[in-house]
């Protein structure tokens, strides 16, 4: 179900964040893409292969890729849904069904953030490096990627509940739609 008739200033906010988080996302797989291809080529034709890449690609890029845009996936009803039992539900006990799914992938959501910041910080304290060939590199920048991802998400999806929720107990529910917004 979407929500495009309720734009309230928690909603704006998460929505432009989610969005930034998923245009960083973007981004950074774009860079990835450049960087690899950039280290095939050199490597295969020059012998000359960028020092690293292996070491960006896996704590940088990939992290950004998947924990910034899980809040979006989830403003646009992107996670997986089985209706195996609930397809023949009405339009309450879905939305009641819908708004528990989004309570229970908020607090698994909260404790990943919790334990992801958590460990963020001990890192951060200690300047977490890794090494390369000729030099080391830090990551303990990208320990923050999953607390920040994960955050927006249990934020996310703890307005979708309250949303389904408020549909559910209305005089005229909502039913829910089988399309997705866009982003």
């Amino acid at each position: 179900m979407t929500h495009r008739t309720r734009e309230g200033p928690v909603n704006a906010v998460l929505t432009m964040l989610s969005r930034a988080f998923a245009v960083v996302a973007g981004a950074t797989v774009l860079m990835m893409m450049l960087h690899v291809a950039a280290d095939v080529l050199l490597k295969y034709f020059f012998r000359m292969p960028i020092v690293g890449t292996l070491e960006i690609v896996s704590n940088y890029y990939m992290v950004a890729a998947i924990f910034l845009p899980l809040a979006a996936i989830e403003k646009s009803r992107g996670h997986l849904f089985v209706e195996l039992f609930t397809a023949r539900l009405g339009p309450r006990p879905t939305l009641v069904l819908d708004a528990f799914g989004c309570l229970m992938l908020a607090v698994f959501a909260l404790c990943v953030t919790w334990m992801t910041t958590v460990e963020a910080i001990d890192r951060t304290e200690a300047g977490e490096m890794i090494d390369a060939v000729y030099y080391t590199i830090p990551v303990w920048p990208t320990r923050w990627f999953p607390p920040l991802g994960c955050g927006l998400l249990t934020a996310m999806c703890l307005l979708h509940a309250w949303l389904y929720l408020k549909d559910a107990t209305g005089k005229a529910p909502v039913a829910p739609e089988t399309h997705q917004e866009e982003l």
